[in-house]
């Protein structure tokens, strides 16, 4: 069965008979203004249409399209002499055999070959060839910078969700070494571990595949995923949380699962490989409509944690750079024994 959609002509096609009709109309009215004789410019409109679509599509097609844009250079300009002297001399033979006996006996006075009006007729029947062809590429300029940025966009999406993506068994990794370590040492724990990880999980599966979340749940998902580690220090980690009375975080807008990486660095360099007390400090504020997300920790005194350490922080800055481009700011301060991340970025 053939679909309606198939039947409907190119958009190319709908352009081109709008450029026919608006030259038709311009040149019958305009003409015939001129010569006070609508009936008259009418017949001459008539005459010359057909013959100057047949040469602005050969001009199109073949002197353009198949020689030009292919850079066949000698092709191309053997084409275009050759058109304007075939369709000159054939406008030239329309005019003087069925428009001039009609309406300019005294034209006949010259002999059909008559260099300079063969000329002339050429010219004029190139000029309107000449708008229509750059009327087309410009069309077709337009088409091919809105192809171009349609694929830019989808590559740049068909990345962003394959980072995305890596999130997850980057996160399941680094909970399941958490899981074994707890499993060993305090197997008690585990009943609640495994509440808190299906919650995780389930954030996973219904919301990271999104756009963009409330705030509020992406907090939430923090939250679940602070007690998780916490579980697995105990008393010898002291953290710190302050974003519980962030005012309208169920209105804001923001890609799920950019903030855990912050997280995950402080819990991976900081508490895991500290052997006594430490702390962790998360702060997440709003100020002017740009969101502002700290993460402070200890490290060990003899330790350096580059920030770009890691496939969850290596892969948090080229989203970034995906979805906020040069609007947002990243800074790193790696100090004597505390290290300190700060994200700020615009929110809709």
């Amino acid at each position: 069965m053939v679909r309606f959609s198939s039947l409907r002509p190119p958009r190319e096609l709908w352009t081109q008979s709008f450029f026919w009709l608006c030259f038709f109309l311009f040149e019958w009215l305009n003409t015939g203004a001129y010569l006070d004789n609508f009936q008259q410019s009418l017949c001459l409109i008539s005459m010359q249409l057909p013959l100057l679509i047949i040469a602005a599509y050969w001009h199109l097609l073949v002197t353009i399209r198949k020689f030009l844009l292919h850079r066949r250079m000698a092709a191309f300009w053997l084409s275009l002499l050759i058109g304007i002297i075939v369709f000159g001399v054939l406008r030239r033979a329309i005019s003087y055999n069925w428009y001039y006996p009609v309406y300019y006996p005294e034209a006949l006075a010259k002999p059909f070959w008559y260099l300079p009006k063969i000329m002339a007729e050429a010219m004029q029947l190139h000029l309107v060839v000449a708008l229509f062809v750059a009327v087309d590429l410009v069309r077709h300029a337009l088409y091919q910078q809105s192809l171009s940025e349609t694929y830019r966009r989808e590559k740049l999406s068909a990345e962003y969700r394959l980072l995305q993506s890596q999130v997850q068994p980057h996160f399941l990794f680094n909970t399941l070494n958490n899981l074994t370590s707890v499993s060993i040492q305090q197997p008690e724990k585990m009943p609640n571990l495994l509440q808190r990880l299906a919650g995780l999980l389930s954030y996973q599966l219904h919301e990271s595949h999104k756009d963009s979340v409330p705030l509020s749940k992406e907090i939430a998902y923090l939250k679940d995923y602070i007690s998780l580690e916490q579980i697995r220090y105990g008393e010898r980690l002291d953290i710190q949380t302050n974003f519980n009375y962030l005012s309208g975080a169920g209105q804001i807008m923001v890609p799920p699962l950019l903030l855990l990486p912050f997280v995950e660095n402080a819990f991976k360099h900081g508490a895991a490989q500290t052997e006594g007390e430490c702390w962790i400090q998360i702060n997440l504020s709003l100020s002017d409509k740009r969101l502002i997300f700290s993460v402070e920790n200890s490290v060990q005194t003899d330790t350096k944690v580059p920030f770009k350490s890691g496939l969850g922080l290596i892969n948090l800055k080229k989203r970034l750079e995906i979805l906020f481009s040069d609007s947002y700011e990243l800074m790193t301060m790696p100090e004597q024994g505390q290290f300190l991340a700060v994200l700020k970025f615009n929110i809709n």
